[in-house]
């Protein structure tokens, strides 16, 4: 009987580490320990990534996070961490259904919302960073409330409306379109610090001809 009991025992063990929670207690590199119990802490267990091939997932879990503990025969040295279910010490973020975000612990927010198409970023004093060789927007509009500053070159093949100061220190070269017309149209005065050429005439230097003394008006500038 004596002997029955403790198989018994040893079973209902067996079951009970099948599944588990718990909350991190430790996380180095891509393993963790699990605080199971007040005076239980898991072995050093590896925790669960979408993604571990050629193509990588990388997100540590939180000390303090809850998750649970699967261990393939109840065995705790051969379990594995699955993250991870809200709680007290970490919240839900949102409570609406047509919301999918990551916040991270600095305040930034990646987030979409289906229901209204807003696609949102927030970086608190960050800084967004993208490299490609070519990158396109493809929308109607594009709004900048900040300043612009562009390293290269600056192609506008089409309209372009700056409501604030447009400092260009490599120059700018305009081009009328295929259809022709006006190259540019200024509403406001324009001042130059050197010279203005309309074709070859120099508005500074330019001669006259047809110049005579007293009243009379020169002419055209040559």
């Amino acid at each position: 009987m004596h002997c029955m009991n403790a198989d018994l025992s040893d079973l209902l063990r067996l079951l009970q580490n099948l599944i588990r929670l718990g909350t991190i207690a430790q996380v180095n590199g891509a393993k963790a320990r699990v605080q199971l119990g007040p005076q239980l802490t898991s072995e050093w267990l590896n925790w669960i990534t979408p993604r571990a091939g050629s193509t990588c997932a990388w997100s540590a879990p939180t000390v303090g996070e809850q998750v649970i503990v699967i261990s393939p025969g109840g065995d705790l040295t051969r379990g594995v961490i699955l993250p991870a279910l809200f709680s007290k010490a970490f919240d839900a973020p949102e409570s609406s259904d047509t919301i999918h975000t990551t916040h991270y612990p600095d305040g930034a927010v990646v987030q979409y919302d289906h229901a209204v198409h807003i696609l949102s970023a927030s970086l608190p004093g960050g800084t967004a960073i993208i490299t490609a060789d070519k990158v396109t927007s493809d929308a109607p509009r594009t709004i900048c409330t900040g300043d612009l500053t562009v390293m290269g070159n600056l192609v506008v093949q089409h309209d372009a409306t700056v409501t604030g100061t447009a400092a260009l220190n490599g120059g700018m070269t305009a081009k009328a379109g295929a259809a022709g017309g006006t190259t540019m149209t200024v509403e406001g005065s324009i001042k130059a610090s050197d010279d203005v050429l309309a074709g070859a005439v120099s508005l500074a230097k330019h001669p006259h001809s047809g110049v005579k003394a007293g009243s009379d008006k020169s002419g055209g500038p040559l």
